[in-house]
């Protein structure tokens, strides 16, 4: 064996071991790549459960007062997955209705009425509560505010509603959905459709809040508040066919569909994708035929659909 054979025998061991050596860096390194992964997901997933028993713990509370509840979310809200901040946000939207229906008994006061109807110019400020001298109304008010709720008037009589306005500060950390939802649910909360029965927004939002809200629908039909939606679309229906008692959608004196929302109805795209487009399309077809005027083939169709609609 020449010593040129054998150096090429002892470079080839050499180089085999190295490549050895290598690849097995290579299967550790993977190894304890995909162990450190693994770690940080745990922690992830241990650290969004420990919030959000934390957060259900605070819910669970016997009172009215969700003060600490709002501000834990607002705290921790972005520590935790789009999926847990979104049951975040629907579990304190179901917690601060049943407060609130709990509230509402509590407005029917008359100590409350005449203090709100003396004084109160529309918002819960800092200086209007500062301002009120009797300690009970003030209490009252003050629960009203830290409970996430707002004063809406109606036929002269003031009562609390969910200010959905305060959801749109997490857009960015719940599911798509549930940012869908709050965007809907905030323009509901900061103009009421109706009141004192009639309208409060024209022919025009109507239907373009109901186009909204049946996208949501066509969207986002596997949702946890499709049926929400379902049934605020249905109460938009119920405008878009018949208008209010003070804001009909037909005349009363001659039966004429008033002209603003005919001017509307007759610009607007109903492509028939959906529900209410559908129901729309329909009624408009059969209206015309009837030369805008509420007969009974109108009415009686605009009853069905109600009570079929789904």
């Amino acid at each position: 064996m020449t010593n040129s054979f054998k150096k090429n025998i002892v470079v080839s061991i050499i180089m085999l071991m190295l490549f050895i050596s290598l690849s097995g860096c290579t299967d550790s390194g993977k190894k304890l790549n995909e162990t450190s992964n693994q770690v940080v997901e745990e922690n992830r997933i241990n650290k969004d459960k420990a919030i959000m028993d934390e957060f259900n713990a605070l819910l669970q509370k016997d009172n009215s007062e969700l003060g600490e509840a709002l501000q834990f979310i607002s705290q921790k809200m972005s520590a935790v997955t789009p999926q847990s901040a979104s049951t975040m946000l629907i579990s304190l939207e179901n917690k601060q209705k049943n407060v609130l229906s709990k509230m509402q008994g509590t407005y029917e006061e008359d100590a409350i009425q005449k203090r709100l109807a003396k004084d109160f110019k529309g918002d819960l400020t800092d200086v209007y509560l500062n301002g009120i001298q009797d300690k009970d109304i003030k209490k009252i008010l003050l629960e009203t505010k830290n409970n996430g709720f707002k004063i809406e008037t109606a036929e002269g009589f003031y009562f609390p509603v969910l200010d959905y306005s305060q959801y749109k500060q997490y857009r960015s950390n719940v599911t798509p959905d549930i940012a869908a939802y709050i965007d809907i649910m905030a323009v509901e909360s900061d103009k009421t459709p109706a009141k004192d029965a009639g309208l409060m927004i024209g022919w025009e939002e109507i239907v373009k809040r109901a186009i909204s809200q049946e996208q949501f629908l066509k969207t986002y039909n596997e949702s946890s508040k499709a049926e929400d939606v379902k049934l605020l679309l249905k109460r938009y229906l119920v405008f878009a066919l018949y208008g209010t008692n003070n804001t009909p959608l037909f005349q009363y004196e001659d039966k004429q569909m008033v002209p603003a929302a005919k001017k509307t109805y007759l610009s607007s795209t109903w492509d028939g994708s959906g529900s209410f487009t559908t129901v729309m399309t329909e009624y408009l077809t059969l209206v015309k035929k009837n030369n805008y005027i509420l007969t009974q083939e109108v009415d009686e169709y605009r009853k069905k659909a109600i009570q079929e609609f789904r």
